[in-house]
């Protein structure tokens, strides 16, 4: 069972050396997988001595648990932080969705980690996660039930968000930030485009071909 060792007797500087060891395993867990990956080489990765990494984790396992972790509650920091004195409810489904595009198109690695390790985690760090991601999911679930479309939507908001997330998160399947002439605040408002005019358009009562 994964403990959690490393959250005590901090340092100054724990934190930022530890964010740049996370990154650096993020890197190597996204280009061979978790199970492919060695602590020699995330060590070699973030250029410094595999021994030097049991000062801020106990093992492969607890630098997967806090990328998924940090990655999750920035991601809601964020989304609280860029939702300030936003009022309008298009446009803070809009925000949301920038927040979320602009974490992973500039975090990439952690992005592919997340979604391909999902279930690697067990016990209390995938609990822990797991509560992180549904707190964030929720955060952006109320986002679009408040979007209330007139005369209510078809569409279960509850599906529609797991289908946004669907959109949102795929994209690095194919987005080369170095190729695309896509900027990332273009792609994320293009996919906020497409999800309000599908959940907007699902107010139609299926009527408008009956008199043709």
């Amino acid at each position: 069972m994964l403990k959690l060792s490393t959250t005590q007797n901090r340092t100054p500087g724990f934190d930022g050396k530890r964010l740049h060891l996370l990154e650096s395993a993020a890197r190597v867990f996204s280009q061979v997988g978790y199970d492919g990956a060695s602590m020699r080489r995330i060590a070699a990765e973030a250029q410094v001595s595999p021994a030097g990494i049991y000062n801020y984790v106990t093992g492969k396992e607890e630098l997967l648990y806090w990328i998924q972790y940090h990655t999750f509650d920035s991601l809601l920091k964020g989304l609280e932080h860029s939702l300030s004195g936003v009022v309008d409810p298009q446009e803070r489904l809009a925000t949301a969705v920038r927040n979320h595009v602009r974490h992973f198109g500039e975090n990439m690695h952690e992005l592919k980690v997340c979604a391909r390790e999902l279930e690697t985690l067990e016990g209390e760090a995938y609990d822990a996660v797991h509560e992180c991601r549904r707190t964030y999911f929720e955060a952006v679930h109320q986002l679009v039930k408040e979007l209330e479309p007139t005369g209510g939507s078809r569409l279960d908001s509850w599906i529609a968000t797991a289908n946004l997330f669907g959109m949102i998160n795929w994209f690095y399947q194919w987005y080369d930030a170095g190729r695309t002439q896509v900027s990332l605040d273009d792609l994320a408002a293009q996919q906020t485009a497409l999800f309000l005019d599908g959940y907007f358009a699902s107010t139609s009562n299926g009527d408008d071909g009956a008199d043709k």
